[in-house]
């Protein structure tokens, strides 16, 4: 793990933000072309991965459904590729993966009101057969389909609640469905004349889902704050608390498969890539090409940076991140950053770039 650096205090973001908005008269930033090198080179190649990942996750929980019950020792390496991979495409909440409700049907989360674990139970202890067919079973409850109810079987403490032939098909069942959604996601954004990435590439020109190359872009953006977002508000803001007598590990994600901290990591690093990646193609770039940006850009940047070194310097678990000397404060340290930075994505950024990216689709989830 690498040391972590110093946090950026509050006032030196504050600086930031006063320094980076531009005068009026900067050049229009060419949507079109960061949207080429997004779509080629960030979307299309992190949903190929979540494909194939999602694959060999399924296959995994067949041969270990072989004995009767998988266990983390057979499928957990699987499992905890296919998470990867959904945290890197997790952020990317607009097109195919609001389509079919795919995103809830792969990740149930936050559930507030324990959904997973009662519609869990009461599937598994009515073990209907055909509640499990394919269609039947993606057509159901959406908190039985996904990555968490399939943590919850492979690593809940007490197995014997759910080990059986039954449970087992139940595993089968949310791996191959998990497997059609990846599938389902790769085909929408990158097969036939209506793919996804086409609508974006054409995006004002014939195209009746975006105006125009800008408001394409715009969808980028706004996936850039919903990263940080998930992070800030979510993954650190829910476990943590107002306060370090608050804190509850339980209300993390995946915090039964010990990655919570792994996820945020992730996350951050896939923000950090749609920013900054693409060459002369990029948020990053597009910053800096604008009177008075280079500053800006530097500043988002190193912001990053500091928040992926800051978490690395964590355990993988939450849970034990908070057992550390100074565990809270250190969480939400990088908390607060997050927030900070957040503040320049929805402020001096978005003016510079002329995306307004203040709302998300998280906000007031």
């Amino acid at each position: 793990m690498k040391m972590q650096r110093k946090l950026m205090p509050a006032a030196a973001l504050a600086l930031a933000a006063m320094t980076g908005a531009p005068p009026a008269g900067a050049a229009e930033p060419d949507y079109q072309a960061l949207n080429t090198v997004l779509v080629e080179n960030y979307v299309l190649p992190r949903y190929e991965a979540f494909a194939e990942a999602t694959a060999a996750l399924d296959d995994a929980l067949v041969e270990a459904c072989a004995d009767g019950r998988p266990t983390p020792a057979e499928a957990g390496a699987a499992y905890h590729a296919a998470m990867d991979a959904w945290m890197a495409v997790q952020h990317l909440r607009f097109g195919p993966a609001l389509l079919f409700l795919r995103y809830d049907r792969l990740e149930f989360w936050p559930d507030t009101r324990g959904v997973v674990r009662r519609h869990l139970a009461q599937l598994l202890s009515e073990q209907k057969a055909e509640a499990l067919e394919p269609q039947t079973f993606a057509s159901g409850s959406v908190a039985v389909q996904g990555f968490p109810a399939l943590e919850r079987l492979l690593y809940d403490s007490e197995p014997e609640t759910w080990s059986s032939p039954f449970g087992c098909a139940v595993v089968r069942a949310i791996g191959a469905n998990i497997e059609s959604i990846g599938a389902g996601l790769l085909a929408d954004w990158r097969d036939g004349d209506q793919a996804f990435a086409q609508v974006v590439l054409s995006a004002g020109d014939g195209n009746t889902h975006y105006f125009d190359a800008k408001e394409a872009s715009l969808d980028f953006a706004k996936s850039l704050r919903g990263a940080l977002l998930l992070v800030q508000d979510y993954k650190l803001g829910r476990p943590l608390g107002k306060t370090a007598d608050a804190a509850l590990a339980t209300r993390a994600e995946s915090w039964r498969s010990a990655r919570s901290l792994r996820n945020v990591l992730i996350n951050l690093t896939a923000a950090q890539t749609l920013y900054q990646g693409g060459g002369d193609a990029s948020l990053s770039s597009m910053t800096r090409a604008q009177p008075r940006g280079a500053e800006l850009d530097e500043t988002v940047r190193a912001a990053l940076q500091r928040l992926i070194d800051a978490v690395e310097a964590q355990p993988e678990s939450l849970v034990k991140a908070l057992e550390a000397p100074e565990g809270w404060q250190k969480l939400d340290a990088i908390r607060v950053e997050a927030r900070q930075l957040l503040e320049l994505l929805g402020g001096p950024l978005s003016e510079v770039l002329g995306l307004p990216m203040g709302f998300n689709s998280y906000d007031g989830d």
